[in-house]
């Protein structure tokens, strides 16, 4: 069947709103308090009489997760009409390497909204990759995840991640999806189940993958991987953040295959979306977008963000997260037709600050740019170290260059941060050293995996102020 007409339909839909974006915004925004005035939070917080914005600003407050957790555990009690009055249809969990689980509400409008997104973003990727449609195509999809001591009247995760879709795509990308069986496998075996289906299809087109280390990884073992998948001609993938350098590595190995960096797409709602020969657009008619200057803490709408400028992401979603602050850092990088292009640069408040040190991850990423360690090894971690009474900051690295005057060259570079020297000065901090570990991002996956984190949800990382990555390294 040639979907054709509804791709450009699709696509055109999105852009054409992009022409009045903030009035796309407002709508979406008056909706959403429209349909949930009835509901426990749109009650306690007067949504029925709020007119505009700045109602909006002043009569509900900035958000995090934990202001919802009783909330939810009303829905998970089996109780309606509480964050929307759209009925929940499942809680889908989440989480991140130093929390514990999330459990985000999902509803038909949820859906719809998320929809409103992927839509243009797979119309505009079929459009220019026609080939794509009738050919394999790997989709890493993330099984249900198994959920442990948690009681619940409402079902916990989709089955698969195909179910965020609606046809005719999900339709598209059943017909040619490569599924291997990876149930209850461990993560060396979804690395070799993976690369052999992978094998078998010579024609394969396309592969999305959320963390282009897992590419890495199920590609590592074959010689020239650009012969075997010739016909592959995208990769979608996270290039942004700390997902940069692996994107970049990945297209080394695959000179001939396009790397689609994906847009940015959290479980509680999709904010961007990649549109071919435009940039990354903010997905305008499915959440309502504010932001918080980093600078100045001020509170800006979609149009009154500036060029060059870092923010952090307020949502308002169909789902019941209101002016919700997700924590994503995001760079106004250019403009189309005067709506901001907005790229992600990484998480906010990442700070390891165990004895008042507070080490800043951007300070540390700094360090390790200027004593070009990024240079030395495709895997490294900075994080704090705890063991047998003794605390210090290490590097886990990969490889065998020579570390010792890069050693104490890093230990110099952090005694810049007050903070970090006069901890050091205190006896409080050991110090600074390398660890070495083999395959380093083999083993943070594992770990990862271990921690409770689904595969769709790992993302690399290059800052850590967890003390509880252990590592097999070389002197153990």
């Amino acid at each position: 069947m040639d979907y054709k007409d509804i791709f450009i339909k699709k696509r055109n839909i999105f852009l054409t709103a992009i022409d009045n974006y903030m009035e796309e915004q407002k709508k979406v925004l008056f909706k959403i308090l429209k349909t949930n005035k009835t509901s426990k939070y749109g009650e306690k917080y007067n949504f029925a009489d709020i007119h505009s914005v700045m109602d909006y600003h002043n009569n509900v407050p900035i958000t995090k997760y934990d202001d919802y957790k009783t909330y939810i555990n009303e829905i998970t009690n089996g109780k309606q009409n509480i964050l929307t009055t759209d009925k929940v249809m499942l809680l889908e969990p989440t989480g991140g390497s130093t929390s514990g689980s999330k459990y985000i509400p999902y509803t038909q409008s949820l859906k719809q909204s998320f929809n409103k997104g992927l839509e243009p973003w797979l119309s505009d990727l079929f459009l220019n990759f026609p080939d794509i449609i009738n050919n394999p195509m790997y989709w890493s999809i993330t099984p249900s995840a198994k959920i442990k001591n948690i009681k619940s009247q409402i079902s916990i995760g989709f089955d698969n991640d195909l179910e965020y879709l609606y046809p005719p795509f999900s339709d598209i990308i059943g017909a040619k999806i490569i599924i291997p069986d990876i149930k209850n496998c461990s993560a060396k075996e979804f690395y070799s189940i993976t690369l052999n289906e992978f094998k078998k299809q010579s024609n394969l087109a396309f592969a999305s993958v959320w963390n282009p280390t897992l590419m890495l990884n199920i590609i590592e073992s074959v010689q020239n991987p650009q012969k075997i998948w010739k016909n592959l001609r995208v990769i979608s993938c996270w290039d942004e953040g700390n997902a940069k350098l692996y994107a970049e590595k990945l297209q080394s190995r695959l000179p001939q295959t396009y790397i689609q960096g994906k847009g940015l797409l959290a479980t509680e709602g999709i904010m961007t979306i990649p549109i071919e020969g435009i940039g990354k657009l903010p997905c305008i008619q499915s959440h309502f977008f504010e932001f918080i200057d980093m600078e100045t803490e001020e509170i800006k709408l979609l149009n009154e963000i500036e060029e060059n400028k870092e923010y952090s992401i307020i949502l308002t979603t169909q789902g019941g997260l209101y002016r919700y602050r997700i924590g994503d850092i995001v760079k106004v990088y250019s403009k189309y037709k005067n709506c901001p292009l907005l790229t992600f640069v990484g998480r906010e408040n990442n700070i390891s600050d165990y004895f008042g040190e507070k080490l800043n991850e951007q300070f540390v990423k700094n360090i390790i740019k200027k004593l070009g360690i990024d240079r030395i090894s495709e895997f490294y971690i900075f994080a704090p170290y705890f063991k047998k009474n003794e605390f210090y900051y290490t590097i886990y690295i990969e490889g065998n260059a020579d570390t010792k005057e890069l050693e104490i060259l890093v230990e110099e570079n952090l005694k810049e941060n007050y903070h970090y020297k006069y901890a050091r000065e205190l006896g409080q901090i050991k110090g600074f050293r390398f660890k070495r570990v083999k395959n380093g991002q083999k083993q943070y996956i594992n770990l990862c995996l271990k921690k409770g984190q689904r595969l769709g949800d790992i993302k690399p990382i290059m800052f850590s102020n967890n003390t509880s990555w252990n590592f097999k390294t070389e002197e153990s």
